[in-house]
Parts: structure tokens; C-alpha cells; sequence
């Protein structure tokens, strides 16, 4: 027989996972975790995942990428890092993307 978790019990596992260190106590294993959820998040609501790793402060961060994918207000990335403006968030992105792929002489 299988378990069956509601939406909510499903959301509170996430939780206790990224909050009870104990759960996930090995750093490589939580960093790859907080990877397959900062993927399954861009995956349904745009964005791409470049790096995860622990910050000046001991806590992980996820940098995530603007693509066409994210609606025009930012979607469910608005109130977050709340430094990079939405408007800079597409326009460095932009940018990123189009030095990565043009092949401009090097300056000297």
C-alpha cells in the first residue's frame, strides 16, 4: 500500500526539509535538493537555474536567471530579492545572453 499526502502535507515535508537541518544533513546532498526544487519551480514558472551555494552568512542561495518563460511583472519572483528590480532582472539578463553569444573582438 502507498502513503497518500494532501498538496499541503506534501508542502510541509519541503518545509521541514529546508528548515530541520537534520533532515538533509550532508551539504552536497542539500545543495543537489535545493537544486531539483529550484528546478521544478523554474520549470512550471520560468527562470533558469545557474547556481546554488552558501552564502557570506551561512545560508543557501539560488540564482536564478530571467527567460521568456517569467510573465512581464515578475510572476511568483516579484516580492523576492527585492535589490534587483524586475526591469534590471530582464535588462541584465538581456545582456548576459547576448554577450554569451556574440563574438565581439576583445578590447585592449
Amino acid at each position: 500500500m502507498s502513503k497518500v499526502l494532501s498538496d499541503k502535507e506534501l508542502g510541509d515535508i519541503i518545509y521541514k526539509a529546508v528548515n530541520d537541518y537534520y533532515l538533509i544533513d550532508d551539504a552536497d546532498s542539500y545543495r543537489h535538493f535545493l537544486e531539483d526544487l529550484a528546478v521544478l519551480v523554474t520549470d512550471h514558472f520560468g527562470g533558469d537555474v545557474s547556481m546554488v551555494d552558501v552564502g557570506a552568512d551561512d545560508g543557501w542561495y539560488v540564482n536564478i536567471h530571467h527567460n521568456e518563460c517569467v510573465p512581464e511583472d515578475g510572476g511568483v519572483y516579484r516580492d523576492y530579492d527585492q535589490d534587483m528590480s524586475i526591469e534590471n532582472w530582464v535588462l541584465e539578463d538581456a545582456t548576459d545572453r547576448y554577450d554569451a553569444t556574440t563574438d565581439r573582438p576583445e578590447e585592449k
